[in-house]
């Protein structure tokens, strides 16, 4: 046993997790005493004896009825290789990390707060029992806190102008920002615009290099801060020497991210992800009580050191009924398990809790491009993958708030199984993938899809080979349906174009009037384009077809292609929709002939089906008596539930319901 082990044992007795019993730290030589001590033979850099901070423990029970006040310290972690700096505890010396020991400095020494709880000394992180105990406890920490006291971390330079900034802004957006931004003295609520009033504050008087430099740090990354906050009484932010209410930093944030397309200095990608963070949190603490669903989609854009965590981080948000012992959806952490036990969990007990197959739309666009056996493992195919991050990130079919009705209602099931990495559901099997557009694929173009005149050539080429595929379809029906196919059934707004005829022939007639009829040109690097190198050109079935080439098109300067748009907007409103809604995803045919958008991963031989609990279909791979999860699909025939209302009408609905078992 290490001299560390031995000090663990002498300072950390058993915690009750029955009585919900925590540790707080308690500043040395009395409750209100912030005097740091110094111990010989602790010399930093600068050569200056060096005073170690000195704690003792103290136990509280969370299930008393009053609770000895504490607060609450929320900071970023240096990851399991961060240097160690000692303190002394319980008046033996105890090595904790260097961003730890620079948090209980700054929040008890410099800033007076003698009772503080912090995770990484008053839980025993050697003990993996212990952790997942204490981490099943952390909502009601941070919510049972005095007050949380959010640490940003040592002044940089550049804090107080930063902060005489943020203040100075202030002055002019808090009047006009939503209630749940504004800080007590502020007036009604109306807009987050700036006070029209406010002629004193000008832009010399804003640093905006400094405040990006502040919500860049690496504090508003981290998963655990949404609970952290969004369940706190009083949340206090400090920087340095500085202290902010946190109602005036996340009104300047979101203040801030409203207007990110026209801010001066364009902010970095770090910034903006801040600033979108801050603006989640202040959501989360509107609606404290979640489903596990929303959480795990929101908490993707936040980090965490153990995978794990990206979805313990959350569990404080959810409801105290989904989290009781016995309740079917219940998520207990366990460190000791592997990340994709927790992940499969977590994504089952979503869709129990939501009674609804809709999170599988998410399953697919949480992975990067490409999906290696190696880079997959184990993990089950509908399962949430919130630990892989880059690549990309796909819209789901219905993306938006409306709902489509594939399963026309039918309530999901699901059957119970040991395996938590089997899913096994009810539904119908409507058909399967036999044909794949060859020209519409992201692995030829790529981001140069986000180009308008890139994807109309796409666009067009994909309709001719589909016109090629289905010969006996009038022009005009088909015409139709694969731009109301391509484009998800949705405009770029998010409007639902099977309920609306007018936006739905609009969309259709901005598609035909598209000036592209050329082959597109592959990206330049992809090697294997052969295949269509030897392909006839495509004729534009538009009116008003161009004899333009590809490339004499994209020479075009940008005054003459927005004159282009601004002279045709139903082609401006087609290309919208139809590229959000082909984004990393591409035209198939079935053997029966549906004309179906599917994710880009699909292959010859895949199922479409219909899956009871899911608004919309899905594409499953056969493999051997289990099938893998591809993704959500468009095919407007199925989207209204016609064909299991069909089924049910002529009594053959139970006949044609079978058990998909998916892994």
């Amino acid at each position: 046993m290490t001299s560390r082990d031995q000090v663990r044992q002498l300072l950390y007795r058993p915690l009750s997790s029955e009585r919900k019993e925590i540790r707080v730290l308690v500043v040395d030589g009395g409750q209100e005493s912030t005097r740091p001590i110094s111990l010989a033979g602790q010399t930093p850099s600068n050569g200056h004896a060096q005073d170690l901070l000195a704690f003792r423990l103290e136990y509280l029970r969370l299930t008393d009825h009053v609770v000895p006040f504490y607060d609450a310290v929320s900071y970023s972690w240096g990851g399991d290789k961060e240097d160690r700096t000692q303190i002394v505890l319980d008046g033996l010396p105890f090595w904790i990390p260097t961003k730890a020991e620079q948090a209980l400095r700054a929040v008890s020494v410099e800033h007076g707060h003698p009772r503080v709880w912090l995770d990484a000394v008053c839980i025993d992180q050697e003990e993996p029992r212990e952790k997942s105990l204490q981490v099943a406890l952390m909502g009601e920490v941070y919510s049972k806190a005095r007050r949380v006291l959010i640490w940003l971390g040592e002044d940089r330079g550049d804090t107080d102008t930063a902060v005489r900034s943020i203040r100075k802004l202030l002055e002019g957006i808090e009047q006009k920002l939503p209630a749940q931004y504004q800080t007590p003295d502020s007036g009604s609520a109306k807009d987050l615009i700036l006070n029209p009033n406010a002629h004193h504050i000008t832009s010399k008087q804003i640093s905006w290099t400094s405040i990006y430099s502040v919500f860049s740090r690496k504090w508003f990354t981290r998963a655990w801060i949404i609970q952290e906050v969004a369940l706190a009484k009083q949340p206090v932010v400090y920087i340095g020497k500085h202290s902010l209410d946190w109602t005036e930093l996340s009104s300047v944030a979101v203040w801030l991210y409203e207007r990110r397309q026209r801010l001066p200095r364009s902010p970095s990608k770090g910034c903006l992800t801040g600033l979108e963070n801050v603006a989640l949190i202040g959501m989360f603490k509107l609606r404290k009580s979640q489903k596990l669903g929303t959480l795990l989609r929101l908490v993707y854009s936040f980090e965490t050191h153990d995978p794990r965590d990206m979805v313990y981080a959350v569990l404080g948000l959810r409801s105290r009924t989904a989290q009781k012992p016995g309740s079917t959806s219940r998520i207990v952490p366990i460190y000791e398990e592997p990340v994709v036990e927790t992940y499969a969990k977590a994504t089952k007990a979503a869709i129990i809790e939501l009674g609804s197959l809709g999170l599988l739309k998410h399953a697919h666009s949480l992975r990067p491009v490409p999906q290696s056996k190696a880079e997959n493992g184990e993990f089950p195919s509908w399962a949430l993958r919130m630990d892989l991050r880059g690549g990309y990130h796909i819209n789901p079919i219905s993306y938006r708030n409306f709902r489509f009705n594939a399963h026309d209602g039918m309530p999901l099931k699901i059957w119970p199984n040991d395996s938590s990495r089997v899913l096994k559901v009810e539904g119908i099997l409507i058909d399967r993938i036999t044909d794949i557009s060859p020209v519409m694929s992201w692995k030829l173009y790529g981001e140069r899809f986000s180009d308008t005149i890139t994807a109309a050539a796409v666009l067009h080429s994909t309709y001719s080979w589909t016109c090629d595929q289905l010969p006996a379809w009038p022009t005009n029906v088909l015409s139709r349906k694969f731009t109301i196919t391509v484009a998800a059934g949705q405009d770029s707004t998010g409007r639902n174009l099977l309920e609306s005829t007018e936006h739905a022939q609009r969309l259709h007639e901005g598609f035909l009037h598209a000036a592209t009829a050329p082959e597109p040109e592959p990206a330049s690097d992809v090697s294997d384009t052969e295949s269509l190198k030897s392909s006839k050109s495509t004729t534009s079935i538009s009116s008003r077809s161009t004899t333009h080439s590809l490339h004499s098109m994209r020479s075009m300067d940008s005054s003459e292609n927005v004159l282009l748009e601004s002279e045709n907007p139903d082609a401006t409103y087609a290309m919208d929709a139809m590229m959000k809604g082909g984004h990393h995803r591409t035209v198939c045919i079935t053997e029966k002939g549906y004309v179906c958008l599917c994710t880009d991963n699909v292959k010859k031989d895949d199922a479409l089906v219909v899956l009871f609990g899911g608004s919309v279909p899905f594409v499953l791979r056969p493999n051997n008596h289990f099938y893998y999860f591809v993704g959500d699909a468009f095919v407007e025939d199925l989207m209204d539930g016609y064909h299991v209302r069909t089924l049910r009408s002529q009594g053959r609905l139970n006949s044609q319901t079978a058990w998909f078992k998916i892994r």
